[in-house]
């Protein structure tokens, strides 16, 4: 059954802040390498009676030679190899990480896309190197600096005007930034512009969840009773942690 939550204002936070739902301290359930696991996280799906999660890994740069790992992730356990994706994983990542709150309108995810044209001087030409540097430049050194350098194709997805999820050169991956959550919450959980994760309303209010940082793969349960999600904790490692939205 999903869980009755009660919205309340938060003193400390501003009016844009709210604390929307209340919610527990983030526990940690497992740790994950993705060195030995073989690939980059791209999915964490929740079971149907929440007792584990599916984690994806993907390794390798193109369609022809992706290869993809299962994992069951429970608490306090590492990840456990599988050989298929559970039956489960595919219906609940369809309402998860959909374009549109089950349908509705008015909470449809837009898509912004920005080619931006980085110079040299703040861009990451040659030149750049240079002009950082404690040495006098020349003229023809300057000049060179401010020459166009690399191209970068920006896609932003936008929600109530926020942003819910960034890509730089790279496709969008719906649910890598965000989660909806079930139909009777109206919510959205997604990683900020900062890298925290972050809860929204309808009324497009925030309430940023503390103590999750730089995380991805945000993760609504199906009864609406947690948020799990992946945290970074070094270049390859990560800790799946979850957050337990409270009763009152």
């Amino acid at each position: 059954m999903i869980l009755a939550l009660a919205f309340a204002v938060g003193a400390s936070l501003s009016p844009q802040e709210r604390t929307i739902v209340p919610l527990g301290e983030p526990a940690v359930w497992a740790q994950i390498d993705a060195a030995r696991l073989k690939g980059r996280p791209a999915r964490l799906a929740w079971s149907d009676d929440r007792s584990e999660l599916y984690l994806q890994m993907v390794d390798g740069t193109t369609a022809a030679d992706l290869k993809f790992r299962h994992y069951i992730v429970r608490k306090g356990a590492a990840p456990t190899a599988i050989d298929r994706v559970p039956t489960w994983v595919d219906e609940y990542w369809k309402w998860k990480s959909a374009k549109s709150f089950f349908g509705d309108a008015q909470l449809t995810i837009a898509v912004d896309t920005e080619r931006r044209i980085l110079d040299n001087l703040n861009g990451t030409g040659a030149t750049r190197t240079a002009y950082l540097s404690d040495v006098p430049l020349t003229g023809n050194q300057l000049t060179l600096a401010r020459q166009p350098g690399e191209t970068h194709m920006i896609t932003r997805l936008m929600l109530k005007g926020t942003i819910v999820g960034e890509f730089v050169d790279e496709l969008i991956v719906p649910g890598y930034t965000f989660s909806w959550s079930p139909e009777t919450l109206r919510l959205i959980a997604f990683r900020s512009q900062n890298g925290h994760l972050t809860i929204m309303d309808d009324d497009g209010r925030t309430q940023p969840v503390h103590g999750a940082g730089d995380v991805l793969l945000p993760a609504w349960s199906d009864d609406g009773a947690a948020i799990a999600y992946l945290e970074r904790t070094g270049r390859r490692t990560f800790t799946v942690s979850v957050v337990e939205i409270q009763q009152r």
